[in-house]
């Protein structure tokens, strides 16, 4: 149940509103007006709660539970307990997470300008645009309306930054064009020098990056990611794409619209990803490939060659995940075959 010292909720609703705003069927409920207070976890659910199950292996932990409400999947409708009313969705973890933000909607204040903050006088800035304690905001930077800059953040010069984008506390952004409503959270650098060099006899020579960092709409970028900007090309960020904590994307990499990218993985320089590709914690690409839309990644995957949308991919080298798991089960059954003195 979330921390009210935290989270503020926004009010209450009846079982019939969160039904029908979910797209849900209301089952088992004599009182579609019933008053729901809070969302919870179903170990920590009241009887003014709703909560949610999607596997079947927790459906039976709602026979201790007090909620009120459940969330679940068509599938399992009927192994809920009797008594308990029931929202049927096909997809309830994303039910659950419209009904968290409708009872706990993002709040982003405005909180002024900080007398603290450094704004050059060529700065521009848009209608309620906030800028906490330490940041600066270097000339030729234009801000669009209702940026949020938290406390020590640098906007590089001529940087700019989409109406309603929150730049999250010690991020750095340089050498990048961000769009509306992108969300950069704490420590993130967009736009830094991308990682290119030549070597000869005269020792290693740095390759000029003159390239920008694109960042579309929409976009999240976690903490403490690097998005280098290209080396002549630009970087692309696609509309809606989601990056992890502790990602590093290299120059010229181009990321298409809805990608997921998940922790600690690694995209090298001229990674092109298309449309919707989820990617696993800790990938890695090696560079100067393509991965087709749709493409599912699995963590730890080793990417070496260009693969086709819709690919599944596992292992390293990435291959198939057919053939990674045929190549597994022949090496789990020599090994099991092996005698042992």
């Amino acid at each position: 149940m979330p921390d009210k010292r935290f989270f503020r909720k926004s009010g209450t609703y009846s079982a019939a509103d969160l039904a029908e705003r979910v797209g849900g069927e209301l089952l088992n409920c004599p009182d579609p007006e019933l008053i729901i207070e809070d969302i919870a976890s179903i170990e920590e659910a009241t009887a003014s709660d709703i909560c949610f199950v999607e596997n079947r292996r927790y459906v039976g932990a709602l026979s201790s539970s007090a909620a009120a409400i459940c969330i679940l999947p068509r599938n399992i409708a009927d192994r809920a307990p009797d008594g308990l009313a029931l929202i049927v969705s096909d997809r309830p973890r994303r039910a659950f997470a419209k009904i968290a933000t409708l009872f706990y909607p993002e709040e982003r204040p405005s909180t002024g300008i900080s007398p603290t903050a450094a704004i050059d006088d060529a700065a521009t800035l848009g209608k309620d645009c906030s800028v906490g304690p330490g940041a600066v905001i270097s000339a030729g930077a234009k801000l669009g309306d209702g940026v949020r800059v938290e406390a020590n953040a640098i906007v590089g010069e001529n940087v700019e930054v989409g109406a309603g984008t929150v730049i999250g506390e010690n991020a750095s952004l340089s050498h990048c064009l961000i769009g509306a409503r992108v969300v950069i959270y704490p420590g993130a650098r967009i736009g830094t020098r991308g990682f290119g060099f030549e070597v000869d006899e005269a020792g290693v020579i740095k390759m000029p990056q003159l390239g920008r960092a694109i960042i579309e709409d929409d976009v999240e970028i976690g903490a403490n990611s690097c998005i280098d900007r290209g080396s002549g090309p630009d970087t692309v960020i696609g509309r809606g794409t989601m990056i992890d904590n502790l990602v590093q994307i290299g120059h010229n990499c181009r990321i298409g619209r809805n990608c997921l990218i998940a922790a600690m993985s690694g995209l090298s320089g001229s990674t092109i990803l298309g449309d919707g590709v989820l990617m696993g914690g800790g990938v890695g690409t090696s560079g100067h490939l393509s991965i087709g839309a749709g493409s599912v990644i699995h963590g730890r995957a080793a990417v070496t060659k260009d693969w086709p949308a819709g690919s599944k991919l596992a292992g390293a080298p990435a291959q198939d995940i057919r053939d990674f798991w045929r190549e597994l089960a022949v090496v789990r059954k020599l090994s099991k075959g092996e005698k042992r003195g």
